[in-house]
């Protein structure tokens, strides 16, 4: 497999294949990346997506200081929180409008169906919710290190943090988990370190 440098590096001299081969290496990465941040899955193919023209763009001036994947993270994660901070901020906008439609059918039924009362499947559900109410903070440095797999130092590389405060972040995350969760199950994040998968019928178009 050819390395992630001479990739880079053949696509900074207009290789548009070499690009695409890195969006093929990476793209269900960032997809479970943006999947995790953001809670609607729209937002995070939309999201998944100007990260890889947002790093295509930048290619030029990449500078090979950090590794390609700790610099596509940079870019995905600050994706993320900007729309994080777009929508906060148009709801607040809405809000303070009193542009607040309550619609029938607005509010889902979120009652369980049958397969839903399976005990395993309720479980992942309360994980995954438990871990969209963390602080942003918090939720960042988790999902990068049990789902994303990175290091600490990777991990402030990314978020510009010294190694202490994100190993402190991911700390305090897992005792939120750990407390808000019924019974005490917040060690079960541990256990749903899944690895990214292939998104059936969704590959990235760049160019």
């Amino acid at each position: 497999m050819v390395a992630d440098d001479i990739l880079v590096k053949m696509a900074q001299s207009g290789d548009q294949t070499a690009y695409g081969e890195l969006v093929r290496r990476y793209q269900d990465l960032i997809f479970s990346l943006t999947g995790r941040m953001l809670s609607s899955p729209e937002d995070a193919r939309d999201a998944s997506q100007e990260t890889f023209i947002k790093v295509y763009k930048a290619l030029p001036g990449f500078d090979f200081r950090a590794s390609f994947t700790t610099w596509l993270y940079k870019v995905a994660t600050n994706v993320c929180l900007d729309l994080l901070r777009k929508q906060s901020r148009e709801q607040q906008r809405r809000l303070s409008l009193g542009e607040v439609n309550i619609q029938e059918g607005s509010f889902k039924d979120n009652r369980p169906g049958p397969e839903d009362l399976l005990l395993e499947r309720e479980r992942i559900q309360e994980l995954k919710q438990a871990v969209q109410a963390l602080p942003e903070g918090y939720r960042l440095a988790l999902i990068l290190h049990h789902y994303q797999g990175l290091s600490y130092q990777q991990i402030a590389r990314i978020l510009e943090l010294p190694e202490k405060t994100v190993a402190t972040r991911i700390h305090r995350a897992k005792k939120k988990l750990k407390d808000g969760l019924r019974g005490g199950e917040g060690d079960a994040v541990l256990e749903s370190k899944d690895q990214a998968k292939p998104v059936p019928g969704w590959r990235m178009s760049v160019f």
